[in-house]
């Protein structure tokens, strides 16, 4: 018995209960292949990851949101007097631009009014708003030379800004989106885009409450008015999408003059802060397959997900060379440092790779057909019949030589000896006298036992 060889064989068995137990887990296993894979998984589609530009400029608030670069445009800053972070009657000087206000538990610090090229430092990827600058004046030490140094530069005229009324300028997002293989090639101004309010704190609420376009889900979602819910960015003539920091930064629930993080003992405003923006991209949807537009052309949309980094400031250095090597300015500038992260997948029906989501499903009929056949051998109360029933083993296929030497006139011999009806072909009837020996061996080492 150490070389035998198993073969599959079919085997019915009349037992209602087995039976059902099958269909049962087929039905299940059909289920789950083509409502939860193929209809809201969208298995049956092939995807791809989309290829993003992104350009991002600030501005700052003007009259009726116009062009800065216009004649006719006039800016729309609030007074000094107004922002309680800055300096103002009443409040008590410490130098360098720093005083104390009773209404204010942080320093507060004199103000200045930037427009946003001098205020933002944009790369393709991420851009800068500076929130606080510390500027000094300095000057190379004269006494500095070979013999050695022991203060390089001399600071003089140190001064501490605050950038003002930065909630109110606004950020552009313009980018683009586009996959070869795919053949889609689309910019934000072509598609729609969502804002995501990803929480439940009271700057959240008060975020989705006042949205008139608020939705609890970007496509096929209903009316929200409270978080989380997606909001529709404002938009410039031409459809690039625009947002003011005061926006954004309700839509991570925070605010510039809150505490950086525990313990710091300054405001978010004074030390900066680090957020990723997602841009998640997406054209299908669970359910619905790839979204079409009216003209028939793929669908895309894309989702803002704003994630701020806790506890992680911003600041960076910049110098100025005034007369070089020997006079310069340093700055060291706090800030918002927003980085873009582009996100999502585009996809399109592909018969290939529908055929290989249910060939590989095919895989689970088979376990779970494996599963009843175990269920019924090891586990079922009657499993001593199933077992026999589904288990066959042969006779000794060693005899096999010694039978076809026979002519078929020993062969009918051999078969009236065992009691055999002598019918079927002579394989079928070798094949008999087989299982005979087999059963006449059985019976002897039975009564041995």
């Amino acid at each position: 018995d150490i070389f035998t060889y198993d073969a599959t064989k079919i085997v019915r068995i009349r037992d209602a209960r087995l039976g059902l137990l099958q269909y049962a887990m087929m039905f299940c296993i059909a289920v789950y292949i083509v409502v939860f894979q193929l209809l809201e998984g969208n298995s049956y589609l092939k995807y791809r990851d989309p290829m993003v530009n992104v350009r991002m400029t600030l501005q700052q608030p003007t009259l009726n949101d116009c062009n800065p670069n216009e004649k006719n445009c006039s800016d729309r800053f609030i007074p000094f007097d107004q922002l309680p972070y800055c300096c103002a009657p009443g409040c008590s000087p410490k130098g360098e631009g720093a005083c104390q206000c009773p209404w204010r538990n942080f320093t507060n610090f004199e103000c200045q009014y930037v427009d946003g090229a001098g205020d933002a430092q944009a790369q393709p990827d991420h851009v800068i708003i500076d929130t606080f600058r510390h500027t000094y004046m300095q000057e190379r030490n004269a006494s500095c030379d070979a013999s050695g140094c022991s203060k390089l530069w001399l600071s003089q005229n140190a001064t501490k800004r605050f950038m003002a009324d930065i909630e109110d300028f606004t950020l552009l997002v313009d980018h683009s989106v586009q996959n070869e293989e795919l053949g889609i090639s689309r910019t934000s101004r072509e598609i729609n885009g969502w804002l995501f309010v990803n929480g439940t704190s009271p700057r959240h609420q008060q975020l989705c409450h006042n949205a008139t376009d608020a939705r609890t889900q970007p496509v096929f979602g209903t009316k929200a008015t409270q978080a989380p819910c997606y909001i529709r960015p404002n938009t410039t003539a031409d459809g690039s999408d625009f947002f003011t920091i005061r926006t954004l930064m309700m839509a991570m629930g925070l605010a510039l003059d809150e505490d950086s993080y525990p313990g710091s003992g300054h405001s978010l405003r004074y030390e900066g802060l680090t957020m990723t923006v997602q841009i998640d991209y997406f054209n299908t949807w669970p359910w619905r397959g790839v979204l079409r537009e009216d003209s028939g052309q793929s669908k895309i949309s894309y989702v803002y997900n704003l994630i701020p980094l806790p506890k992680n400031p911003y600041k960076v250095t910049e110098v100025i060379f005034l007369e070089y090597p020997m006079r310069r300015v340093k700055e060291d500038i706090h800030g918002i440092y927003l980085s873009v992260v582009p996100l999502g997948r585009l996809g399109i029906f592909d018969l290939q790779t529908l055929l290989l989501t249910l060939t590989t499903s095919l895989t689970l009929l088979a376990i779970g057909s494996t599963a009843v056949k175990y269920l019924a051998m090891y586990v079922l109360k009657q499993r001593q019949y199933y077992k026999e029933m589904l288990i066959q083993v042969s006779a000794d296929m060693s005899d096999v030589r010694d039978l076809e030497a026979l002519s078929n006139e020993q062969l009918e011999e051999v078969m009236r000896e065992r009691g055999l009806a002598l019918v079927g072909s002579r394989v079928q009837r070798i094949l008999a006298v087989l299982d005979a020996n087999a059963e006449a061996a059985d019976q002897g080492r039975a009564r041995l036992l």
